[in-house]
């Protein structure tokens, strides 16, 4: 075992979006909310660009059921991802750009996501007057 799995120190909620019709799927979610090796080298623009190097990380649990573009229909910009707000009722919302597995197959695999923040700032359709809380819990 070459690193030690995460602890699952928050709680996030798991949404089927497009976010004006959101659907719950999971609550009360265990989760860790990072920016991995904490290096930045641009920004997200997800209708003109994708989804660029400043994402936040969502760590979860092995299987947790959360969903990126590549498993839903739509494309890029159609506002057709999983949602999550990240810690559970904290008005923190973001889209899931990316899933994947981290150490598969080991005993200290663990889920991994990339998320983009979710506003009506975000060039994303489905989310007219959605803001981040101020200040920012």
């Amino acid at each position: 075992m070459a690193f030690t799995p995460p602890s699952f120190n928050l709680t996030c909620e798991v949404f089927a979006g497009p976010y004006d019709t959101r659907v719950l799927r999971l609550t009360g979610q265990p989760c860790n909310l990072a920016l991995g090796r904490r290096v930045t080298r641009g920004f997200h623009d997800p209708v003109s660009l994708g989804f660029g190097d400043a994402c936040a990380n969502l760590l979860l649990p092995v299987g947790t059921d959360v969903r990126d573009n590549a498993q839903l229909s739509g494309p890029l910009g159609t506002g057709v991802y999983d949602i999550v707000e990240v810690p559970s009722g904290s008005g923190r919302w973001y889209v899931v750009a990316d899933v994947d597995d981290v150490g598969k197959g080991f005993s200290n695999e663990y889920r991994y996501c990339s998320l983009a923040k979710l506003s009506s700032n975000s060039g994303l359709s489905n989310t007219t007057g959605l803001y981040w809380p101020i200040p920012m819990p």
